[in-house]
């Protein structure tokens, strides 16, 4: 190990004890480095250091290498967030019941190509009258199935603001959409996209990250034993880009998928999409 290659891997080591906390294992710092290979200071973080490997990466100037184990003096990791378990509204009707006043919901939801049966398996429901009438709602449910982590709400009425809804008090940034998906046994991709519709058209394989991907969301695709593709409208095909270069920074197995200009994931046939994932992994 040459002279350099030492001082590059005590300025890390330095830069590591005021590094932003992850559970994950990658502490974000700002690189030390990037100065002297670039010319300009890094403010925003580029640095990702493994405190259990000590393997560190800076994606702005480049600079890789680990640090030796008795060097990775880090803070505690934050605490997890606690997650509230949530049930649907108490207007809630599932999709298939034989109510007229439902009608409306099914002509929406067919319209988009969503099977009745398949919604009704997902838990599918809306409500016709009281504080959320007109309103599909997609039930969020935690990795056994079970157990109620929110719901979204989704008005089948055009012109109607907002057009989705999420409980007060729900975390979004720290569950999935169909998040059982993670653990499942398979040697197939699990499918990320935004919504909960997209999820529903790409099948089980699919979660969403209800938005825009959080750190948590992160952590928990970084852990998923199955490969992970990223499948994001085709207007945010460059955010997809990204959360696949951060999960392989991770560890993971990701790829991503560019869909044509505004072209959502439930639009483009579930064969195409499974094809440009494979050659994305590949």
């Amino acid at each position: 190990m040459s002279r350099g290659d030492m001082e590059d891997q005590r300025k890390v080591a330095k830069a590591l004890q005021a590094a932003r906390p992850n559970p994950s294992g990658w502490h974000r710092a700002k690189c030390p480095l990037c100065e002297e290979r670039t010319g300009k200071v890094d403010r925003k973080g580029a640095l990702s250091i493994n405190v259990h490997s000590g393997v560190y990466y800076c994606w702005k100037c480049g600079a890789t290498g680990c640090i030796r184990e008795g060097e990775r003096e880090v803070r505690d990791a934050p605490p997890e967030r606690k997650v509230e378990a949530f049930s649907p509204p108490e207007e809630f009707t599932p999709i298939l019941e034989p109510a007229l006043s439902l009608d409306p919901a099914r002509i929406y939801l067919e319209g988009r190509g969503l099977a009745l049966e398949m919604l009704a398996l997902a838990g599918v429901g809306a409500c016709s009258w009281g504080r959320y009438a007109r309103w599909v709602v997609v039930p969020v449910l935690g990795a056994e199935g079970g157990r109620g982590l929110g719901w979204v709400g989704r008005t089948w009425v055009k012109g109607v603001e907002p057009t989705y809804y999420y409980p007060v008090g729900m975390a979004r940034g720290s569950v999935l959409y169909n998040q059982g998906a993670l653990t499942a046994e398979s040697d197939g991709p699990v499918y990320v996209v935004e919504g909960v519709f997209d999820a529903l058209a790409l099948g089980q394989d699919a979660v969403a990250v209800l938005g825009k991907a959080s750190e948590n969301h992160v952590e928990m695709l970084a852990g998923c034993q199955r490969p992970v593709v990223v499948v994001l409208d085709g207007d945010a095909w460059l955010e997809g880009l990204a959360l696949a270069m951060r999960l392989r920074l991770h560890g993971q197995r990701a790829g991503s998928v560019r869909l044509p200009p505004k072209t959502d994931p439930d639009e483009v046939p579930f064969e195409w999409v499974r094809e440009e994932a494979r050659r994305s992994l590949e």
